[in-house]
């Protein structure tokens, strides 16, 4: 090979170094530090939205703990970009740990996806990171924060599909923690554009149904020795009603679960202030609680 071509693979070797590796897995079979990495829509299914996104710390080891962003949009709307200003709270507060952002399915009548397919695509998401762990280089257990419907769903998943007990503690940010609620459910709300009844009855699959709506109710799911759970919610919220959360840190604290419950002036989101107290809490609260 003459001078000029390998000079030419050295610089696109050069290039591809610059602009690529810090979306690749480092090789930490030198000995030296891993290095801070960021891996965008990791496929965990074969649908478009069963993707990931994973923030993985410099130096990170066995031990290194992970926060699980679940991102809202009642079910039927949102994605994952939409908790990425939580990604950058988390770092700072944070930076020891990793950081894993998921898309679930939607809710949608016409292809069948309800309650079942997005607790189902939560459970994959966090089964195949846990089989990587030591690929990615952490420990495997997690921490749930979920904002509104992803509240919802990150105390749903750390209550009832928590079997390997990797879930250590979850963060509940305006979630609703009661279906089976009536007076909500029969409520309209111009911020959802109708009834509250129909975005519930999407995301269960049915029309009021009061065992099922119990069935995927964290406040009905909750026992003993489920996992700390910390709770936010604006008093002036107009789509979840501060009281859900409110009862749910009662039951909680009936029945001996480490919680905590904060309250801001807010309506159902946080500003920046409260959006950096929220996480300084949040972090706080995991890192007292992980085993």
């Amino acid at each position: 090979m003459n001078v000029f071509f390998r000079n030419c693979l050295a610089g696109l070797s050069i290039l591809f170094a610059v602009f690529f590796g810090s979306s690749c897995q480092p090789d930490a079979s030198n000995g030296q530090p891993l290095a801070d990495t960021t891996m965008l829509n990791i496929s965990y299914g074969n649908h478009p939205r069963q993707v990931y996104d994973l923030y993985l710390p410099a130096a990170r080891s066995s031990s290194t703990p992970t926060v699980v962003l679940i991102h809202g949009g009642a079910w039927q709307t949102g994605q994952k970009e939409e908790m990425n200003n939580w990604v950058g709270l988390i770092k700072n507060q944070w930076p020891q740990a990793a950081i894993l952002n998921v898309n679930y399915r939607l809710a949608n009548a016409q292809q069948g996806i309800h309650h079942a397919e997005i607790t189902n695509d939560i459970s994959q998401a966090l089964s195949q990171y846990h089989a990587r762990r030591n690929e990615y280089r952490v420990s495997g257990k997690v921490g749930l924060m979920g904002a509104s419907a992803g509240g919802h769903l990150a105390m749903l998943q750390a209550y009832t599909q928590n079997q390997q007990g990797q879930i250590q503690c979850v963060s509940n940010l305006f979630g609703p923690s009661i279906l089976n609620d009536w007076s909500w459910y029969n409520s309209n709300n111009p911020w959802l554009g109708g009834y509250v009844g129909d975005v519930i009855a999407l995301y269960a699959g049915a029309t009021w149904d009061t065992t099922l709506y119990k069935s995927i109710s964290p406040y009905s799911r909750v026992a003993v020795g489920s996992v700390p759970t910390i709770l936010f919610h604006g008093s002036l919220d107009p789509i979840v009603p501060l009281y859900q959360s409110q009862w749910m840190h009662g039951r909680l604290n009936q029945m001996g679960i480490p919680t905590a419950f904060h309250e801001y002036p807010a309506f159902h989101s946080f500003d920046a202030n409260q959006s950096a107290d929220v996480c300084q809490k949040t972090v706080a609260f995991f890192k007292a609680h992980f085993n």
